[in-house]
C-alpha cells in the first residue's frame, strides 16, 4: 500500500500555502499597484517642488541660484539612489528594498513641505520678517 500513496508534489515540505490561500499582499498585481502609486506620488512631489520654487524664493529671501541648488538636490539625490539600488538590487529582497525607499521618499517629501507648516501664513506685504527658516536655509546652502 505504501507504493500506492506516492504524492508527487513540487513542495514536499508543504511550506507554501495553496493558491487560494495566498494573501493579497503576496501577488504581483498588488506590487504593481503599489509601485504605480509610488511613482505617481513621486511625480506629484516633483511637480510641486518645481511649481513652488518661486514662492520659496520670495518667502525666504533666497536668490535664484540658491533656490535652483535646492531643487537640484532632489535630482542629485535620486541619481545617487539609482546607483545604490543598482548595486544592491541583485543582492537583497527587491520589494522590501523598494518599500524602504518609498518610506524614505515619504520622509523627504514631508521634509520639503515642513517650512510651510512651521512658518505661519505667508504675508505678501511684509518683507522684513523672513523667519528663522530663512536663516537655516541660507546656512545650509552656503555649505554647498
Amino acid at each position: 500500500m505504501g507504493a500506492n500513496n506516492l504524492n508527487v508534489n513540487s513542495d514536499p515540505a508543504g511550506s507554501r500555502p495553496s493558491a487560494r490561500h495566498r494573501s493579497l499582499f503576496n501577488s504581483i498585481k498588488f506590487f504593481v499597484l503599489c509601485h504605480s502609486l509610488l511613482q505617481l506620488s513621486q511625480l506629484l512631489v516633483s511637480g510641486y517642488m518645481k511649481s513652488s520654487i518661486s514662492t520659496i524664493e520670495r518667502r525666504y529671501g533666497l536668490s535664484s541660484q540658491k533656490s535652483g541648488l535646492l531643487a537640484a538636490f532632489n535630482e542629485v539625490g535620486n541619481t545617487i539612489l539609482i546607483v545604490f539600488v543598482s548595486f544592491f538590487g541583485s543582492r537583497v529582497h527587491r520589494p522590501r528594498f523598494i518599500g524602504g525607499g518609498a518610506l524614505l521618499a515619504c520622509f523627504a517629501s514631508l521634509l520639503m513641505a515642513l517650512p510651510h507648516f512651521l512658518n505661519g501664513p505667508y504675508d505678501y506685504t511684509d518683507h522684513s520678517d523672513l523667519g528663522i527658516l530663512s536663516t537655516v536655509f541660507s546656512f545650509f546652502l552656503t555649505l554647498f
